[in-house]
């Protein structure tokens, strides 16, 4: 039996520029869980990123219910001032609002995760967080874990993994094989290369973690182009979404 696969996006667009190939591979299997709402621009623009989302994920056959909205704040790339890696140093309690509010949405005027399963928003703090990604894998028991990755230089990709693992951990007898993939390499004028059809080495990744990544082939680029253009409101940053499409996409599995 093909057990099912979750991926962790951050913002709506990573889960294509970072898993592209592997939610095409088994659609009907794949889970993406949206860890804010992208609504760095505010509501309206989380609104359009969630649509995006939702046409590009439609194209490769994902059920549109294996799209979870937990609908936590975006408020930048910086560490110092991204929320979920200012979320994941702060107390357990301390709440971290956002210029759009200072508790879980969804972005399209549905029920967000925490809402649909206790029946309540969650405020911005770091145990609803974690609560909520335990509460996802809990429900789905994936077999395999896409996240990005904790050098990655934008605050809430190197966060997201610390909450998977620190989920993962209160959650007995699970033992998922998780791999992670990198969107944001240390500059983004410069990584992903724009020149070859293979990824160079991110320049902000250990080389260690380099030596030992995952090369999986990408079988049609034409598609691959045609599902990130669905990213209309992220199509400022062309140059640097289509550098992502290469006959690979690569990833790290995680040694705990």
């Amino acid at each position: 039996m093909q057990q099912d696969i979750v991926i962790f996006a951050p913002h709506q667009d990573d889960e294509i520029l970072g898993a592209y190939e592997i939610i095409r591979q088994q659609p009907e299997h794949t889970y993406v869980v949206f860890l804010t709402n992208g609504d760095y621009e505010g509501a309206e623009v989380a609104k359009t990123r969630w649509h995006e989302s939702r046409k590009a994920l439609t194209h490769l056959g994902v059920p549109e219910d294996h799209m979870i909205a937990l609908g936590y704040a975006d408020t930048g790339m910086p560490r110092e001032v991204s929320f979920l890696w200012r979320l994941w140093h702060e107390g357990d309690q301390t709440l971290i609002p956002s210029h759009v509010g200072a508790h879980t949405y969804h972005p399209d005027g549905g029920k967000e995760y925490h809402l649909a399963h206790w029946g309540a928003h969650a405020a911005y703090i770091r145990l609803a967080v974690l609560a909520d990604v335990r509460g996802v894998l809990e429900d789905i028991r994936p077999g395999t874990i896409y996240v990005t990755n904790e050098d990655d230089v934008h605050g809430d990709h190197a966060a997201a993994p610390l909450f998977v693992r620190a989920a993962i951990d209160q959650i007995a007898d699970y033992t998922p094989t998780i791999y992670r993939y990198h969107v944001h390499g240390g500059d983004d004028e410069r990584w992903p290369n724009r020149t070859g059809d293979v990824f160079e080495k991110p320049l902000n990744l250990d080389e260690s973690q380099w030596e030992s990544r995952v090369s999986v082939p990408v079988e049609d680029q034409k598609d691959f182009l045609e599902t990130l253009e669905s990213f209309q409101s992220q199509w400022r940053d062309a140059e640097y979404m289509t550098a992502f499409i290469k006959k690979e996409q690569i990833f790290y599995r995680e040694k705990k």
